[in-house]
C-alpha cells in the first residue's frame, strides 16, 4: 500500500490534536524577499509520463524543475513564524495577536494556509510532545 493511501486510510485528527503538531518546513525551499512578501521556491521532479517531453523542449539535463509561489503579506507572517519547533496553536496565537483577529478567523486563517501548504510539499506536519 502506498503512502498516501495510508494517509488516507488513518482517522482524521481531532481539532485539539492538529493545533497540537508541529509545522516542518520541507529544508529544500527557499525564501526570497520581496516588495510584497516573500517568495518560495523548491525544486520538483519532472513527472516521469512527462520527461521525455520536458528533456526534449527545455534542453535541460536535470528532471527536476523549480516551482515558484509568492506570498501576500499575511502569508509571509506565517511562513516566518514556522521554525520547525511552534505548534500550529502557537503559530495561530502569534498570528492573531500581531494582527489583531479573532481567535476563530486567525485559526480557520493560519490551519487553512498550512493546510495549502502541506499540499504543495512545501512543509509537512509532526506530532507534538
Amino acid at each position: 500500500m502506498s503512502r498516501q493511501k495510508e494517509t488516507q486510510l488513518a482517522a482524521p485528527l481531532h481539532r485539539q490534536q492538529a493545533l497540537s503538531c508541529i509545522p516542518i518546513c520541507n529544508p529544500e525551499v527557499k525564501a526570497e524577499e520581496q516588495e510584497d512578501g516573500l517568495l518560495l521556491s523548491w525544486p520538483v521532479e519532472v513527472k516521469p509520463w512527462f520527461q521525455s517531453v520536458f528533456k526534449r523542449f527545455s534542453h535541460r539535463p536535470s528532471n527536476r524543475v523549480t516551482r515558484k509561489l509568492q506570498l501576500d503579506v499575511l502569508g509571509s507572517s506565517v511562513w516566518q513564524l514556522v521554525d520547525n519547533q511552534l505548534t500550529v496553536a502557537e503559530i495561530v496565537e502569534r498570528f492573531r495577536t500581531t494582527h489583531q483577529l479573532g481567535s476563530r478567523e486567525a485559526e480557520l486563517a493560519v490551519t487553512g494556509f498550512l493546510k495549502d501548504l502541506g499540499k504543495r510539499e512545501l512543509l509537512a506536519m509532526r506530532e507534538g510532545g
